[in-house]
């Protein structure tokens, strides 16, 4: 009852509505959690309850009054974007350790005609149906596509987040890919599958295209998948449930949850590369799987802990091995630069004495570490590739000459001239 008080008014002298009902025990309160929230002390909850006016005093400063800067800052930001409350809020704990309450800082943006204006929160009137699963029995998958990153030399990037959520738990799975290609996602699918450490019965899926050949109607045809990913379902053993079209509410847990991602736009312009893309992502996936469900009002970690229990096992290695992309294990030199076919691709410096992967698609050399793909190189015939993110400066003339035409050569002997920005 306190909560939903709490949600209803923006100050304290708002309480005085609630006079007859306090006054004839019909509301149990708790006046310290009011206090609290208000910045009031509790003798002047019980007044406003009363319906007593106490008497008018000079305006406080409220907590969020010293943030209120850093709150314009964001809000203003071009480059950023905070679509929900939330993301504000999880954002400001965060970076700024802010230490209020959710409902604390919404009663602060909405009480704050400037502040207001400048955050508008998107609502949805749809209705969703709820339905329930036992543990281990069933995952939703989706892809959220094209989030906008903007690093700091200004560059975009769209980039696309693939989300497994399990359906007892809400427990989440998520993971940066840069396209929706079949190969891509059955790989996402099946590294989720070993994250988890087993394979749920059956997995509901919107009508990706790389999936499903033919989405099913309003006639009641089924949908037709395609046939490699129907090898890769009997290989893990797994039933699958195509949603029908234009009918998000039926993957109403992973359509939630595709909220989050969002909050990587709230640091635009701060990313140096994309590896920070993914450890943001991993702390944002962090957060939400520590967090409380509004659907099981438990934390997500402690129910899964119940529903690996109930995973099915994982098909043997030589099955899985076949749906992880192909890859090549190279060596990151103190060049800051992996070799592939005798030529050279800058790395961030970083990264340097590390062991990289290397997996090749449609002429794109794709660099992951520990799984996470952290640049992107067209494959070409020049010696030296270098990203401008990546801050490697050369010689001019190494650059202007590193072709090769048609004889194979080494790494040019001038590659002992390169200089970092940090040695001038």
């Amino acid at each position: 009852m306190t909560d939903i008080l709490l949600a209803m008014i923006n100050e304290a002298t708002d309480l005085q509505m609630f006079k007859k009902l306090y006054l004839n025990g019909d509301l149990k309160l708790n006046i310290s959690k009011i206090s609290r929230e208000l910045g009031k002390d509790r003798k002047t909850i019980r007044k406003y309850l009363s319906g007593e006016l106490p008497g008018k005093s000079r305006k406080r400063k409220r907590y969020l009054d010293d943030y209120r800067d850093v709150i314009i800052n964001l809000l203003t930001d071009e480059r950023r974007s905070f679509d929900y409350i939330d993301h504000l809020y999880n954002y400001l704990k965060r970076e700024h350790n802010v230490s209020c309450s959710r409902s604390t800082l919404n009663r602060y943006i909405r009480s704050d005609q400037y502040l207001n204006k400048l955050f508008t929160k998107k609502k949805s009137q749809t209705f969703t149906e709820r339905f329930e699963t036992k543990p281990g029995i069933q995952a939703q998958f989706d892809l959220k596509e094209k989030v906008k990153i903007i690093y700091k030399n200004g560059d975009v990037q769209k980039v696309n987040i693939a989300t497994l959520t399990l359906g007892f738990s809400r427990y989440n799975v998520r993971k940066v890919v840069l396209d929706t290609k079949y190969e891509t996602v059955v790989s996402f699918l099946a590294e989720a599958f070993e994250e988890l450490g087993g394979v749920v019965k059956e997995l509901v899926i919107d009508n990706i295209k790389c999936l499903v050949d033919k989405p099913r109607n309003f006639n009641g045809s089924d949908a037709v998948l395609n046939y490699k990913f129907v090898e890769f379902l009997k290989d893990y053993n797994i039933k699958c449930r195509p949603c029908m079209p234009y009918r998000p509410q039926t993957k109403g847990k992973t359509e939630t949850q595709n909220k989050k991602p969002s909050q990587l736009e709230n640091y635009n312009g701060q990313y140096a590369d994309l590896y920070e893309v993914h450890e943001k992502l991993a702390i944002i996936n962090k957060e939400d799987n520590e967090s409380i469900s509004q659907a099981t009002l438990l934390p997500r970690i402690f129910l899964f802990k119940k529903e690996k229990d109930e995973l099915s096992n994982l098909p043997v290695r030589r099955i899985r091995e076949k749906y992880h992309l192909l890859i090549h294990e190279v060596d990151v030199s103190n060049e800051s630069l992996v070799s592939y076919k005798s030529r050279k691709y800058s790395v961030p410096k970083r990264f340097i004495g590390s062991k990289m992967n290397l997996i090749i698609t449609d002429n794109k050399l794709q660099i992951y570490y520990n799984n996470k793909i952290i640049a992107v190189h067209t494959i070409s015939k020049k010696v030296i590739n270098i990203l401008p993110e990546h801050e490697l400066n050369y010689p001019k003339y190494i650059l202007k000459n590193s072709y090769i035409e048609n004889k194979k050569e080494p790494i040019l002997k001038e590659m002992e001239n390169i200089r970092y920005d940090n040695d001038y």
